[in-house]
């Protein structure tokens, strides 16, 4: 049964998708999330009508060279989008002995051969990252739980294969988590595995006996 996504993005957050204003690595959590849902990729397309209509109204008032130099400039930076997400294609990819299929977003990273480090019932591998901002594909098998953990930035996960759980719901394909220093918990999984795009914008901090002895090490594995 097709899982139906029901954690999705802030509107605020597509609207600077949109506009080109995340930093990288948000923006690609985002283009992922898009890949998969439906809904997401309508409130998209509605909300580029508004913006090009509002472009529109610009332009019927008189505007200096420089405006109308700036506006040009902002629209010939923008990618390419001469494909539309209705077709955009996932791609298969072998993991942790699974052919799974991962959205178009991410294929640009996932070009080169995977270093997963493996942790119990946990297992990452780092996809990319500028500073502190952590890109990595985090596999959880079934029965796993990772420790009990607050957030010094931002945690991004969008699930691509399978279900987790925290003390808030269950999350399955599609579903986009974003967790605040206000969010402390301990993801697990039941009776499945699951992949998931994690970007961090900054450390995790666990919080709970010998898990805390991680908090200056986690850098090798998240």
């Amino acid at each position: 049964m097709i899982h139906a996504v029901k954690h999705h993005p802030a509107q605020e957050l597509l609207e600077q998708y949109i506009e080109a204003s995340l930093a990288p690595e948000l923006s690609l959590a985002i283009a992922a999330h898009l890949d998969l849902c439906p809904h997401c990729q309508r409130v998209k397309m509605d909300l580029e009508a508004e913006a090009g209509a509002a472009l529109v109204n610009l332009a019927e008032e008189p505007a200096t060279a420089t405006e109308w130099q700036q506006m040009l400039d902002f629209i010939t930076a923008q990618p390419e989008l001469a494909v539309s997400m209705e077709k955009r294609q996932p791609f298969a990819l072998q993991i942790q002995n699974s052919e799974i299929l991962l959205p178009a977003s991410l294929k640009p990273l996932l070009q080169n051969k995977l270093k997963w480090l493996n942790l119990g019932g946990i297992s990452t591998a780092k996809l990319a990252g500028e500073d502190q901002h952590n890109v990595s594909l985090l596999y959880i098998r079934k029965d796993s739980e990772v420790p009990q953990h607050t957030h010094l930035g931002l945690e991004i996960t969008l699930v691509l294969k399978g279900k987790i759980y925290d003390e808030a719901g269950c999350y399955g394909e599609g579903d986009l988590l974003i967790n605040t220093p206000d969010h402390t918990h301990t993801p697990r999984t039941m009776s499945e595995d699951c992949l998931c795009l994690s970007v961090l914008t900054a450390p995790l901090k666990f919080k709970k006996g010998l898990t805390r002895l991680l908090n200056p090490l986690q850098h090798l594995f998240y």
